[in-house]
């Protein structure tokens, strides 16, 4: 009687954990995330610890925490006219809820400029796969070759 009540016990927690574990499978979810993603973004771009975060297992795999931090910094200083800035996330989920593509507004001076991104459910949420030029090092290929310098603007005292 003790093992038959202990195996049903196992059974019905199963039965329990299973059917939480897609609970977080869902367009509210994933339009949450998106948000939150872009909140890092546009909030946390000097601790980019806490947007890394966001990645992917596989993402994360492929550039450590460190690696990242060091490649955004960089990118960070390149001189954009209107760095980067999400808003207005749409979210399309697939039918299985297993992934998500988000399309947000991009701040700049070019009226309906966009900025799209996969997120994909792992472990309980969603995780984005983006930054994949910090990975290959391609973000590194803005600077090179640049024609002008910017030391007028950051020094207006050398202006002559």
């Amino acid at each position: 009687m003790k093992r038959c009540f202990a195996v049903l016990s196992c059974l019905i927690s199963l039965v329990i954990l299973c059917g939480c574990a897609g609970k977080n499978r869902t367009a509210e979810r994933a339009s949450e995330r998106a948000q939150a993603y872009a909140d890092a973004i546009n909030h946390s771009y000097e601790k980019p610890e806490v947007i890394y975060a966001f990645l992917t297992e596989d993402t994360r795999a492929k550039i450590s925490q460190e690696d990242f931090c060091t490649a955004f910094a960089k990118d960070r200083t390149y001189p954009y006219i209107t760095p980067l800035y999400l808003f207005y996330p749409e979210v399309t989920v697939s039918n299985d809820g297993m992934e998500a593509m988000v399309v947000y507004q991009q701040a700049a001076r070019i009226i309906g400029m966009t900025y799209e991104v996969r997120f994909q459910y792992e472990n309980g949420d969603y995780y984005v796969e983006d930054w994949s030029q910090f990975i290959d090092g391609s973000y590194l290929d803005k600077f090179q070759d640049i024609p002008y310098s910017l030391d007028w603007y950051y020094n207006p005292e050398d202006i002559r």
